[in-house]
């Protein structure tokens, strides 16, 4: 038996999109993805709204106050063995804990950290180990397939999350983008990180990845919808085409079109 998608240390399994029009993110992202979406009721916590990717339950939309002067943005979750046990050790590996641990009623338990360099993530234990993991799911259209941290500081990051969930890491050279941590889970790349530039104003945050079949097309149908590139679409050799989008509400986010694709 393989692993469910929902356990194990150190994956990310779910991604909410924090929105201050929850109508308008459903509209965009549903017209560039083909993203379904359900509203389900969860005990004390009022409707929720699930976005589906086909069958597959991919993430959900949560209203979000503009009053706080951030702009909408994504929040992935990352699997932990104990969210109680994981948010109390936090402290005391310079991290925070900024919204402590919750139940989602017949969900899982979940808390929001930011590490030590300012970027935010929730880790979360699932209640119910749900569908077993298919290794191939994320790479078919419309899934999430990657998530990459861009940093202020990639030594205090990794040292972080490697003590955290117990990533490995695997280093390349990217050349003028300098180095590409590769965060591997055992022989598995779930995910990367890269150094923003010196002087650049971006603050340390997570940035998700959704396939696509073709990345440049993808990219032009974003700036119909009412949305902005922010990196034009171009190759990663030997691995595919990607382009970065920020949509109509401030939320970034990449798209990628693999090689095997």
């Amino acid at each position: 038996m393989g692993e469910s998608r929902f356990t194990g240390r150190g994956k990310f399994v779910w991604y909410d999109m924090m929105s201050t029009d929850p109508k308008r993110s459903l509209e965009f992202y549903g017209q560039l993805f083909g993203w379904t979406h359900k509203v389900t009721a969860i005990d004390g916590m009022g409707d929720y709204t699930e976005l589906r990717c086909g069958t597959r339950d991919i993430g959900g939309i949560v209203p979000f106050d503009a009053s706080h002067g951030v702009p909408s943005h994504w929040m992935p979750y990352l699997s932990v063995d104990d969210v109680d046990a994981a948010a109390e050790r936090i402290p005391s590996i310079s991290g925070t804990v900024c919204v402590p641990p919750n139940d989602i009623p017949g969900v899982g338990r979940f808390a929001v950290i930011g590490d030590p360099t300012g970027a935010f993530v929730s880790i979360f234990k699932s209640s119910d180990p749900g569908e077993e993991e298919d290794p191939w799911v994320s790479m078919h259209t419309g899934n999430f397939c990657w998530t990459e941290l861009l940093t202020t500081d990639q030594e205090k990051a990794f040292a972080f999350y490697a003590d955290l969930v117990g990533w490995q890491r695997d280093d390349m050279d990217m050349g003028p983008m300098g180095n590409y941590i590769v965060l591997m889970r055992g022989a598995a790349g779930i995910g990367g990180m890269l150094a923003i530039p010196a002087g650049a104003p971006q603050p340390s945050a997570w940035l998700p990845y959704v396939a696509v079949d073709d990345a440049d097309a993808t990219a032009a149908r974003i700036v119909e919808l009412g949305g902005q590139i922010c990196l034009a679409p171009q190759d990663i050799p030997n691995m595919g085409r990607f382009a970065v989008a920020m949509d109509p509400l401030g939320a970034v986010f990449a798209i990628f079109r693999g090689q095997q694709q």
